[in-house]
């Protein structure tokens, strides 16, 4: 799976260092994933390959309330990840 973002700000509004305790990605809009089902992710920064990450589908609100607790969206969290991701994830602050 390829996940691409075409401004550094579309990564930053998905990616959540702390999501109910969590790292990881949450995906705005209504895609599903299966639950538990362990994901290779190629994450792409502005056509630059950030590297691969491994997450797992854990939390979704497809068609609930919306809340700021409770998003639109599937979170993503982060198993494993590269050091090319981590180096680009680091360089962020």
């Amino acid at each position: 799976m390829q996940l691409k973002c075409n401004a550094l700000k579309d990564f930053s509004s998905i990616w959540k260092s702390d999501f109910l305790g969590q790292k990881g990605f949450l995906l705005p809009g209504t895609r599903s994933y299966v639950m538990g089902e362990t994901l290779q992710v190629d994450v792409f920064v502005m056509n630059e390959h950030w590297g691969r990450v491994e997450v797992v589908p854990v939390w979704h609100n497809l068609y609930g309330v919306v809340s700021e607790l409770t998003p639109r969206g599937i979170f993503l969290r982060l198993i494993k990840s590269d050091q090319t991701f981590d180096r680009k994830l680091a360089s962020l602050g």
